[in-house]
């Protein structure tokens, strides 16, 4: 009987569980940020027990766990707040009182004025070296936005290595008009089908397609052009949209050309009237209002907090791939089910833009703002995000270029042999019958 109840104790069901974490509580007091930084590999939960936190402009709902994946962390206190948070990995958070708030809120209260004083809401445009608060601002504006009077404005993202309810490689302009979505480390859902929780966002999309905007100036000026003639017509026919105004978000200073062309045109065609600098000293201001001092209003400087983390290429390429597969496959909460289908290499056209590192034969007289046709082969579409355009695949490489985004898809596999390839859809049904343009991002399952 000894030997029986022995074994029977070796037979035992082993315990496959993860260890329970116990979660840390924090106080923190009014005017305070508390920061961390949480890796992709981690998982950082935040539950407000008491007070009033936000983040990034959008409080945070007490006894609700917020979870976060690969994101900077930054949550005022706007009263004395208790919240406790948990992680499997070991995380090394810091409480500071030194915060850009106090400047963020007399803009808000600037902006606020203009809204009420005309039927035109306000136009800025943000600008500042990588990694200096500039989408962090222009969040903030957008939530304080609709927590006063329910405005709706037009966000407006120029940043093609970050994409705002698209994957990156794209321009897209925004009217917010419902809470951010906090946990996302985007902007807000993925902009497939399925439930979300929070009312979905629907951009106004255009395909650069490249990387860097030196590949192709001329291009991305186009490209730029053509969101503001959108911009334009959705502000002419909602009247409540363009009281809200438009906030502009621009790439970093270091991508764009030294005689700010790129501003210059911005400028113009998003018709600006305030100049928001995000930097911790005055020459970045001071050099823009030599150039502009006749095209806008006014320049305000708004100085980077100490929090801002500095984005290294590594992560902005889990940042990336974080987003496309957000695109295809939902997120935490929502959970999507993308659509693989085969097609013949015969039944696609593919065009894909003039880029000054890869296209052979480029000189002075070359027409940037064209289209190239691609070859259909496993070398140059094997895991290629490419964009679905409205334009029939029979159009013009033209009438390509100036067609808007049905969405996008992912090329999975290329057989020469066989001439066929896969594709992956966000959404069930067959291979639409448009023309599609290759992008410079490549996303391996």
């Amino acid at each position: 009987m000894t030997a029986m109840s022995n074994i029977q104790e070796s037979l035992q069901p082993i315990d496959f569980d993860s260890p329970v974490v116990a979660a840390k509580s924090v106080l923190i007091p009014p005017g305070k940020e508390w920061r961390v930084k949480v890796p992709a590999e981690s998982k950082l939960t935040v539950k407000i027990l008491y007070g009033i936190a936000e983040l990034f402009g959008t409080e945070l709902t007490n006894d609700i766990e917020y979870t976060f994946k690969c994101a900077n962390i930054a949550i005022l206190a706007i009263d004395h707040v208790k919240f406790e948070w948990k992680s499997s990995d070991p995380l090394e958070p810091s409480l500071s009182s030194d915060t850009s708030m106090p400047y963020i809120y007399n803009m808000h209260f600037a902006l606020e004025k203009m809204r009420i004083s005309s039927f035109d809401g306000p136009r800025i445009l943000i600008v500042g070296k990588s990694s200096s608060g500039k989408t962090t601002l222009a969040k903030t504006l957008c939530a304080y936005a609709l927590k006063s009077k329910a405005y709706t404005p037009m966000y407006v993202n120029l940043n093609p290595q970050e994409g705002v309810f698209s994957p990156p490689g794209c321009l897209t302009a925004t009217p917010i008009s419902d809470i951010l979505e906090v946990e996302s480390t985007t902007w807000g859902q993925s902009m497939t089908s399925g439930a979300t929780r929070l009312h979905n966002k629907q951009p106004m999309v255009k395909n650069f397609g490249l990387e860097v905007i030196a590949e192709n100036r001329e291009l991305y000026i186009e490209i730029m052009d053509q969101l503001a003639r959108s911009v334009d017509g959705r502000l002419k026919n909602d009247p409540h949209v363009r009281r809200s105004g438009v906030i502009v978000d621009t790439p970093p200073i270091s991508h764009l050309d030294e005689s700010f062309v790129e501003l210059e045109a911005a400028i113009k065609n998003f018709n600006i009237g305030t100049l928001v600098v995000c930097a911790s000293d005055d020459s970045l201001a001071i050099q823009l209002n030599q150039k502009f001092q006749t095209q806008v209003r006014s320049i305000v400087r708004i100085p980077t907090s100490p929090g801002t983390v500095e984005i290294d290429e590594v992560a902005r390429r889990a940042f990336q791939r974080s987003q496309v597969s957000e695109y295809f496959y939902g997120n935490l909460v929502t959970v999507l089910s993308p659509y693989t289908i085969g097609v013949d290499l015969m039944d696609v056209v593919i065009w894909k833009p003039k880029s000054k590192l890869t296209t052979p034969g480029i000189s002075k007289t070359t027409n940037m703002i064209e289209l190239d046709r691609v070859e259909v082969t496993a070398s140059n579409l094997q895991h290629a995000l490419v964009a679905i355009t409205y334009a029939p695949r029979k159009s013009t490489p033209q009438e390509v270029l100036k067609s808007d985004i049905l969405g996008l898809a992912l090329i999975t596999e290329v057989n020469d042999s066989k001439r066929k390839m896969r594709i992956l859809l966000p959404v069930p049904g067959r291979l639409p019958d448009k023309a599609m343009i290759l992008t410079a991002y490549r996303y391996l399952e």
